[in-house]
């Protein structure tokens, strides 16, 4: 399926997913900070603002994995032409986004609860281009 939108969104967002996956893989305990959450704990039962000097979770390479994948998934769909799938995924990563606040809302701590904001405002952004390309 051909498309009448322009591919400019499509290749700048999934290089952005690309780039912040690059990102969470060569520097994930900076990307803590980054996404707005505290360190891991050697204790995981304690005050999440306490970790400052905690432990990085094999689960931020999963999020690195998890955001180049997303990016490439974008670009190679868009590179088809398949502007439905385009359009799809980008409703997912919508989800995503906003569920990521969430998570940052809940789990950041006083001190990182802020950053969950940066989460939402990105998923209504790609909220408003999915509406956009259902509508045009």
């Amino acid at each position: 399926m051909t498309s009448t939108h322009s591919p400019t969104p499509a290749y700048v967002l999934g290089a952005a997913c690309f780039g912040r996956g690059i990102m969470a893989l060569l520097s994930p305990r900076k990307e803590y900070g980054n996404v707005g959450l505290p360190l891991e704990s050697q204790t995981a039962a304690s005050d999440p603002t306490t970790h400052r000097d905690g432990l990085v979770s094999p689960l931020m390479y999963f999020k690195g994995i998890r955001e180049i994948s997303y990016g490439l998934v974008l670009m190679a769909l868009q590179q088809q032409g398949n502007a439905s799938a385009v359009t799809t995924v980008a409703a997912v990563l919508s989800l995503v986004r906003l569920g990521d606040g969430l998570v940052v809302w809940l789990r950041g701590g006083d001190e990182l609860r802020f950053k969950a904001w940066g989460h939402w405002i990105t998923g209504f952004g790609f909220v408003g281009w999915v509406f956009w390309r259902w509508n045009h």
